[in-house]
């Protein structure tokens, strides 16, 4: 008897995975809440690098089908989908994704507009990367300091390589100032 399961997936704990399960029940699928795995993990990370997901595949048996609401729930890039619906094809799960026109991807149809799709992710990703670079790079020609804020002033590494001078402990003025020992040592140095 084949079972139908649906994985959810979001990046961030303040996501919710909910419109993806309306999402599957809009489309007509009634899914025990024993086969609802949801995991909140980046989008960066291989399908089967996904704790929960490598855990739903080991459950899966041929004949079996599996939901999920977008195509970008399978895998991190075109590559990695592509991998994650052939290795499911091999187990002859069935792959449905509810925001493609052609919702079963195993199949030839469903193979087709799958690739499409995840190519065309792929290039807005890659779009996404080069515009971030690129910005990046403009924000360093105009002297913009990137990346982490300090966690001192100027004024208050000057009085801390004092202490350290005069021989304070790098501990005690790490709890005085609120920062880590290391962040002291780095002063020291």
């Amino acid at each position: 008897m084949s079972r139908t399961f649906l994985y959810t997936r979001v990046s961030t704990e303040e996501q919710t995975t909910e419109n993806q399960r309306l999402l599957a029940e809009q489309a007509g699928y009634k899914i025990d809440a024993r086969r609802m795995h949801a995991e909140v993990i980046s989008g960066t990370v291989p399908a089967m690098e996904r704790p929960m997901f490598a855990k739903l595949v080991e459950k899966l048996e041929e004949g079996d089908t599996l939901v999920v609401a977008k195509l970008d729930r399978l895998g991190r890039n075109a590559a990695d989908i592509d991998r994650t619906v052939e290795m499911l094809r091999g187990m002859g799960v069935r792959v449905v994704v509810l925001d493609l026109p052609v919702m079963e991807v195993t199949s030839a149809a469903g193979d087709l507009v799958r690739r499409m799709f995840a190519a065309f992710a792929q290039f807005e990703r890659d779009q996404l990367v080069e515009r971030t670079h690129a910005g990046l790079a403009r924000a360093k020609a105009e002297g913009k300091k990137l990346g982490r804020r300090d966690a001192l002033t100027d004024d208050q590494k000057a009085k801390i390589r004092g202490k350290l001078a005069a021989g304070a402990s790098a501990r005690a003025l790490a709890k005085d100032y609120g920062v880590s020992h290391p962040t002291i040592l780095k002063l020291a140095q």
